[in-house]
């Protein structure tokens, strides 16, 4: 049964020239979604309390690992999903805030996409290569 096994919060994608979206990659054990944020999820949040939980340490994606894959890729209508056996390889390349250039990383599949914002590269990187997916860069000085 698939399972979730890491989620890389609020990144930016970008869809085309001068066209970018906020979404979560949710990385299962056999795909990584690509999980659209809309302003009706934020707004559903806010009915639901989310702003207390934000002071507890709650942050809006930890609600991935309560649900299916299935429901996640079904939320929104732009949600989509690689399977890991299509992807080639995943890049990872640190940014540098003075200069504001963000974190990025592509993923290489049939099409070639771009996902940038802040990440916690090394433990993406365990978790992709957990999974039997090849990544390059993503450590400081090749450590």
């Amino acid at each position: 049964m698939e399972k979730v096994v890491y989620v890389i919060p609020n990144l930016e994608y970008r869809k085309g020239f001068l066209k970018s979206a906020l979404v979560n990659l949710v990385v299962t054990d056999q795909r990584i979604i690509v999980a659209h944020v809309k302003k009706e999820m934020i707004q559903k949040a806010r009915e639901e309390g989310f702003f207390k939980r934000i002071s507890s340490g709650w942050t809006m994606h930890e609600r991935y690992y309560d649900m299916s894959p299935e429901d996640i890729a079904n939320e929104a209508r732009e949600n989509f999903s690689i399977p890991l056996r299509e992807i080639k390889e995943v890049k990872l390349k640190g940014g540098n805030i003075d200069e504001g250039k963000k974190d990025e990383m592509e993923i290489k599949w049939k099409e070639k996409s771009k996902f940038s914002g802040n990440m916690n590269q090394r433990e993406i990187k365990k978790k992709l290569s957990d999974l039997g997916v090849k990544v390059k860069g993503g450590e400081l000085f090749g450590f």
